[in-house]
């Protein structure tokens, strides 16, 4: 069985040393539930963290929560707080909230208000796998990470329109075709396309690959989903499991 990466690695992978850390989740299969594991982590070392969203997300009943039209215009008490989420408006009708655009989040760094910014950068639907389209993801510029997301319990099952968000383009990403079961090549094929799971990730960010959903008894090459230029560390395991993430690759 293979060594559990420590949590020193994790920070590392993060590019943590930042101040203020901007980290990102993009992609599929799982992206609240990384931030409010991350969230909890960064906590536990004493930083002040905030969690919110460049898109729609359902709402942490876990943290406490503001909603405010402008983040920048509250008292300097709120940014205190050990750890909260912040979004511009609540969407009765769909039942999650609304975040802010990168400018306002990459202005929000500038201030320095708090220690640690995670946010929810794309959508997916609920789908544990997905292709980003021409207007996605939504990633503030300040980002020192971005994290994306797959739903690796996918592997080796049915791909198509009903398991996959955006189908058509990671049908033309990945050359699967409906009906196939999702391969380590065509996850590779994800990573390293340009219009991939990478896609508008800030130059010089560290890129982190998570594979959540996998269980420790996958026989998966991840040495193979490594490829230049397109993601330096890859996580695997289950956020919601403890311990979260139980194999690493790559990252010094």
């Amino acid at each position: 069985m293979e060594n559990i990466p420590h949590v020193d690695e994790l920070f590392c992978d993060l590019n943590a040393n930042a101040s203020p850390l901007l980290i990102s989740a993009v992609g599929a299969g799982g992206k609240t539930s990384t931030l409010l594991w991350l969230a909890r982590l960064f906590q536990q070392t004493g930083r002040r963290v905030l969690l919110t969203t460049t898109t729609h997300m359902w709402m942490p009943a876990s943290l406490p929560t503001l909603i405010c039209r402008n983040p920048l215009a509250l008292p300097g008490s709120i940014w205190q707080r050990p750890i909260q989420a912040c979004f511009s408006s609540w969407l009765a009708d769909k039942g999650k909230v609304k975040g802010f655009s990168p400018e306002m989040i990459d202005a929000l760094i500038s201030q320095q208000l708090v220690d640690v910014v995670l946010v929810e950068a794309d959508g997916a639907h609920g789908f544990a796998l997905k292709a980003p389209d021409e207007h996605e993801p939504c990633i503030p510029q300040s980002s020192c990470c971005v994290v994306a997301v797959m739903g690796a319990g996918m592997l080796g099952k049915t791909l198509g329109p009903a398991a996959v968000h955006r189908w058509p383009l990671f049908s033309r990403i990945t050359g699967a075709v409906e009906g196939d079961r999702l391969t380590s090549p065509m996850l590779q094929r994800l990573i390293r396309h340009p219009q991939g799971a990478f896609k508008g990730a800030p130059v010089g960010c560290q890129r982190i690959l998570l594979l959540n959903q996998l269980s420790q008894n996958e026989n998966l090459q991840m040495d193979n989903l490594i490829t230049q230029n397109a993601v330096e560390v890859i996580w695997a395991g289950e956020v919601q499991a403890q311990p979260a993430i139980t194999r690493r690759r790559g990252g010094k």
